[in-house]
């Protein structure tokens, strides 16, 4: 069988060779299919998936329930892909009930669950308060809750799963932000040197001195009077962060390129400074530059975390990985230490994810292996 001749197929083939990093590349990807999906999957599939149920609230995994459909005012009407991006409000109300059984033809007795160790409440209500009044059968449904319930009664499963959605986004934009900032601050250093260099490396070494969580800190307090959204106000405070390693390896790198002879070639043609950095030496050094960027897309989502755990991230009811992290870490020790481990877990395999695929993808680059 003849080797791959491109340069492209070459560096496929070493990469799928390396199974560990072919392995988490998949992974990723499962995890960006389950986050786009995630309204799609999650059996809570209201906005935020922010259901609250207080009477089943700290429900071990495996819990099941009935639930009775009531009549509410009807939420407004949205688009298809506001349904499918943030979720449907329902249409009805739920109420975790033992039974339900036709009183008469008009009313229905019911039997409400308050919680574990409270009195089962036994009333009447009239059919035309269910959801679909001509039949008491339609108006009950069942639920399993996979994971249990927290402590305000919502389906963990489902809030793991569109959490997923807030560290895939903060580090795709993050790391948008990062890359192109460190690409044209490291280019300008690399091609035009001396005092520009020396400016700009005095810089970086003001940012690459300071902790990145801490900076992430004091940029999103100093944004929260600028932006109404934790959402943008997190993508730049994350993406000002991280610029710093892009940018010192792109100077790197051109500072090694610069001297070769298509450069000289184009400067002696007359092209601009401009033209020769962005069509004539980024594009030979693409490699690396896609390297740190993964390796920045897990470092933005451990600063989203860390944001996130201290308050200071997406804002409730949003879920968030490293938000749940933070509201449930109390019960760490207890029988519900599963609570916070859950999504500790998950950043730790999404990060972990991202730094192998990166490094298979570096080794895949390398021309000397």
């Amino acid at each position: 069988m003849l080797s791959p001749q491109t340069p492209n197929q070459r560096v496929i083939a070493k990469f799928v060779k390396n199974k560990t990093a072919l392995f988490s590349l998949l992974l990723i990807i499962f995890i960006s299919l389950v986050s786009l999906f995630a309204y799609q999957i999650a059996p809570d599939s209201s906005p935020d998936a922010n259901l609250q149920t207080p009477s089943i609230a700290m429900q071990n995994p495996g819990f099941k329930m009935q639930f009775l459909k009531l009549k509410i005012d009807k939420p407004a009407e949205a688009s298809f892909l506001s349904n499918f991006f943030l979720g449907k409000a329902l249409d009805y109300k739920l109420i975790p009930i033992l039974n339900a059984k036709a009183a008469n033809a008009e009313n229905v007795i019911v039997e409400e669950f308050k919680g574990e160790g409270f009195p089962i409440i036994v009333y009447e209500i009239q059919k035309e308060l269910l959801f679909e009044s001509e039949n008491l059968e339609k108006n009950i449904v069942s639920k399993t809750f996979f994971l249990g319930t927290d402590n305000q009664g919502r389906d963990v499963f489902s809030r793991l799963i569109i959490g997923s959605r807030v560290s895939l986004i903060v580090g795709f934009i993050a790391v948008i932000i990062s890359s192109f900032l460190g690409i044209f601050i490291g280019s300008i250093a690399g091609f035009f040197r001396g005092f520009t260099d020396k400016v700009i490396m005095w810089q970086m070494s003001v940012f690459w001195s300071i902790p990145t969580l801490l900076l992430s800190m004091a940029l999103y307090i100093s944004l929260k009077d600028f932006f109404n959204s934790s959402f943008i106000i997190i993508f730049i405070a994350i993406g000002l962060t991280m610029w710093v390693s892009m940018a010192r390896m792109v100077r790197g790198q051109i500072l090694g390129v610069r001297e070769i002879q298509f450069v000289e070639a184009a400067n002696s043609l007359g092209y601009s400074n401009f033209r020769i950095i962005f069509k004539h030496i980024l594009p030979n050094i693409m490699g690396p530059i896609i390297v740190v960027a993964a390796s920045d897309f897990a470092n933005a989502i451990l600063i989203e975390a860390g944001l996130s755990f201290l308050g200071l991230g997406v804002q409730p009811p949003t879920p968030s990985w490293g938000a749940m992290l933070n509201e449930y870490k109390d019960f760490i020790g207890t029988n519900l230490s599963y609570l916070a481990l859950l999504p500790g877990f998950l950043v730790m395999v999404l990060v972990l994810s991202f730094n192998l695929a990166g490094n298979g993808l570096r080794d895949a680059l390398d021309n000397k292996n």
